[in-house]
């Protein structure tokens, strides 16, 4: 009898344990009741996407306003030359020389929307308002007091002066339109994770960027055709853009750990300063590819869900590499604003047969490339590492506040190329034939400034920091 006891016993002790996790799995990944906060279920911040249709949720709407401070800075060097006894050419390159320290400061008003259009399936509206940005470069080490010698123009004059100051700027780049995706989520379904795709696009709006020298006479902003003339700093970068991401989380009760990664392709307009001078070459003149991928925690140490109350702590990692392209770099407002005349003067956009058999002359119908600010910048990778706090005062209002640090590898800004592969005309060639050897080695690049972009020339961005605040508030219908 004790033995059928002990059975039974243990029967029942095995049922009520199997039936006390599975009413502890739906407490904990489905509402408890009519009146339950569904949002308590949703496994991340990060992957929370505004729904519609549901039974008890007919619609989503989420009103975003947020602030964010950004300050930048940057140590800027240039290599040096050397022409000695001993040394062939003279292109060695030793070491570089301090230029200046770039900094910058940015404070933008995000205003935004996230509306819900089917089950986990919603539009996000995203328009950032840049309120104010400044740049500046200032004395490294004393490279001040040498500026002279160190940026000096072999025509005449320098390329720039340390210090050197941009103007204000404000404005609206660009406005933001997208569609994220739950494929899987685990709110609906507690044995999978949750899986969000979103597409994002990028409409420039603004006015486009201008080089500018605050410091200057009365022409702040001097068209690369006319000097005399002036123009609008502008505040966008121009450049119509899409990115794409793929995210996901997991939620193990009080911790969600998450990754992702998302990619990011720019394509100027033609009305920007990027896009005016677009001479047929077989290069490549496309601003820098993004490629990122993040991982990230989210701690839920307190939540009561009959009060519709959170508060969560979010800490990221986040790598990305930038691609090889053209780019609006820290040097952008000096050197585009530079008087300098070996940076004035226009390049051909392209050479064509001359009246000599095998020779090659200017294509004179062809449009001259002006120098306007935008370089050739090297690849580099950047590590970019967040930490923020969420907190959900009730079923309407939450708030979220954060702190960031980015550092980006050291790369050279001004690389541009002299000849551009692939052309194997020499009637094409320009400059680019090689009359010792009688090698075509490219077709000229107009893009390509022998004072900054050749070895021994180059200017490099090093010791990048970035450090971004942020505080967000949202009302969720």
């Amino acid at each position: 009898m004790a033995g059928r006891f002990s059975v039974f016993a243990g029967l029942a002790f095995v049922l009520l344990s199997r039936s006390a996790v599975a009413d502890g799995a739906n407490e904990a990944n489905e509402p408890v009741g009519a009146g339950a906060p569904r949002i308590m279920n949703e496994s991340a911040e990060v992957t929370t996407v505004a729904d519609a249709f549901d039974k008890d949720n007919p619609f989503d709407l989420n009103l975003v306003l947020g602030i964010t401070q950004s300050y930048k800075h940057a140590n800027i060097r240039r290599e040096t030359q050397l022409a000695q006894p001993g040394l062939a050419t003279g292109n060695f390159i030793p070491a570089t020389e301090n230029v200046a320290s770039y900094n910058s400061t940015m404070s933008t008003l995000m205003v935004g929307a996230d509306v819900g259009l089917y089950h986990d399936l919603a539009l996000v509206l995203r328009l950032p308002i840049i309120l104010s940005w400044t740049q500046s470069l200032d004395d490294l080490d004393g490279s001040a007091a040498v500026a002279a010698t160190r940026l000096a123009d072999p025509a005449g004059g320098q390329l720039f002066t340390v210090p050197f100051k941009s103007p204000t700027r404000s404005g609206i780049d660009y406005v933001s339109v997208g569609l994220d995706w739950a494929i899987e989520n685990q709110e609906r379904d507690w044995t999978k994770p949750t899986w969000v795709v979103g597409v994002e696009g990028h409409i420039a709006v603004g006015t486009p960027l201008h080089a500018c020298n605050a410091t200057s006479g009365t022409i702040v902003c001097p068209s690369p055709q006319d000097p005399s003339v002036g123009r609008t700093p502008g505040i966008s970068r121009g450049m119509d853009a899409i990115v794409v991401k793929s995210l996901w989380s997991r939620r193990f009760g009080m911790v969600t750990p998450y990754a992702g990664f998302s990619a990011q392709a720019e394509f100027p307009r033609g009305d920007s300063d990027f896009g005016q001078w677009d001479p047929s070459t077989t290069l490549d003149r496309s601003p820098p590819l993004l490629g990122s991928f993040a991982l990230g925690l989210e701690i839920i140490p307190y939540e009561v869900r009959e009060q519709f109350q959170r508060f969560s702590a979010d800490f990221r990692v986040k790598g990305t590499y930038h691609s090889p392209g053209r780019d609006y770099s820290e040097l952008f407002d000096a050197l585009g604003s530079s008087q300098a005349a070996s940076l004035r003067t226009p390049n051909p956009a392209a050479y064509t047969a001359g009246t000599t058999p095998g020779s090659s002359v200017v294509d004179k119908t062809s449009e001259p490339v002006y120098f306007a600010g935008i370089t050739e910048e090297d690849a580099y990778g950047s590590l970019y590492v967040s930490a923020s706090a969420t907190w959900q005062t009730g079923e309407y209002i939450k708030f979220t506040a954060g702190s960031a640090f980015t550092y980006a590898g050291s790369h050279l800004a001004t690389t541009a190329a002299p000849c551009t592969p692939g052309n194997t005309s020499l009637a094409a060639a320009g400059p680019c034939y090689d009359a010792t050897t009688g090698a075509v080695l490219g077709a000229p690049n107009p893009d390509h400034r022998d004072i900054i972009d050749l070895p021994g020339h180059r200017f490099s961005i090093d010791d990048t920091t970035i450090v971004d605040l942020w505080i967000t508030g949202a009302v969720m219908f």
